[in-house]
């Protein structure tokens, strides 16, 4: 499950029981992940695409088709595209970041390509835009200023996962860092900041757990073998590759500190998780991540500062502490981001 995953099934999840006299159908050109599954009911159906089309064959010249034949009335796309041909009914987008224009050669060539061309006609085919940040409403405004009028900042919302119990032994003390080993997500210069922290204070017992799945580019590859040797590992750090739900929400529950050391987001849920567990979080000084944090108990860090961030773990290498002040929770439910959907989306 990625961060726009999880927005997705937790909006639907509030959704769907809502509206049981409305018909929904979720069209996908791949399997879905098994919590989409265990939200379908009677009035919810899975259109999975039989043939292995690529994702822009799909989107814009299967998808549009579908739509048609089972008569659909109102489009909500989540993946931050639309046809490149606008759809004769209302069609809303999500966005989650413009990476293509603050981050480039963080992602992969052919992602980069499809959003840079299609991102404009994407933007002046959708009636709304949901944006998932104030940072990405922004980046819309300065990139098309004339759609800026379509944006609306829907934020992503955080619950306690209903889990049991993990089999995981995790260390006395730990930090936590979450995340896709891609280049956007800048976990090598965390790793190299940690094995420069361990190296000044040898006798320091807190561990650094990476918790994520392979991705691409040079963090892909590279940090990945690097994360498997086992040099690496005696000094404090353990990887545990695609961590079920469970392994997760008992991590950010034991960790001392959430680590987020990423280049660019379009939001940053894994923070919202770690501060409803009450923790502290270091977080790259970001305009987006200054509209999450609290500046009285976080701590912002230049991404590219490898020496900041060996700062950083001498800094929260102490006692564990709460935060003060203690999360506002109940400003961060879903059932608010899905109330903001709603109201577009059935108007």
């Amino acid at each position: 499950m990625t961060g726009n995953s999880r927005y997705l099934a937790e909006v639907l999840k509030v959704i769907l029981p809502k509206h049981k006299k409305k018909e929904f159908f979720l069209y996908t050109n791949k399997p879905i992940h098994p919590v989409f599954q265990n939200l379908l009911g009677p009035n919810t159906k899975v259109v999975l695409e039989p043939k292995n089309i690529p994702g822009p064959i799909y989107l814009n010249f299967i998808l549009p088709r579908r739509l048609k034949q089972d008569g659909v009335e109102v489009f909500w796309g989540t993946i931050q595209m639309l046809p490149f041909l606008k759809l004769p009914i209302p069609s809303f987008v999500n966005y989650h970041d413009l990476n293509f224009i603050s981050a480039p050669e963080t992602m992969a060539k052919w992602n980069y390509w499809q959003h840079k061309l299609l991102s404009p006609i994407t933007m002046k085919n959708a009636d709304k835009i949901f944006c998932l940040s104030k940072n990405t409403k922004e980046e819309i405004a300065a990139f098309r200023p004339e759609y800026e009028k379509k944006c609306i900042v829907v934020y992503p919302g955080v619950s306690k996962q209903k889990v049991t119990k993990t089999k995981t032994i995790f260390p006395k003390e730990f930090f936590l860092t979450v995340g896709t080993l891609e280049p956007r997500k800048n976990i090598n210069r965390l790793v190299d900041a940690f094995l420069d922290f361990k190296t000044k204070h040898p006798k320091d017992k807190n561990s650094l757990i990476v918790m994520g799945r392979k991705g691409w580019g040079e963090e892909g590859e590279f940090l990945y073998q690097k994360l498997k040797d086992s040099k690496i590992q005696s000094l404090g750090i353990q990887f545990l590759e695609n961590p079920d739900d469970a392994t997760l929400a008992e991590a950010f529950k034991q960790c001392k500190v959430f680590f987020f050391p990423s280049l660019h987001e379009g939001f940053g849920l894994p923070l919202l998780e770690a501060m409803l567990e009450d923790k502290r979080c270091v977080a790259s000084d970001i305009p987006v991540f200054k509209e999450i944090l609290s500046d009285k108990c976080d701590l912002y860090v230049p991404p590219k500062e490898t020496k900041l961030w060996t700062h950083s773990f001498e800094l929260m290498s102490g006692p564990k502490k709460s935060r003060s002040p203690k999360f506002p929770a109940k400003q961060w439910t879903w059932e608010e981001t899905a109330k903001k959907i709603e109201e577009v989306l059935f108007q």
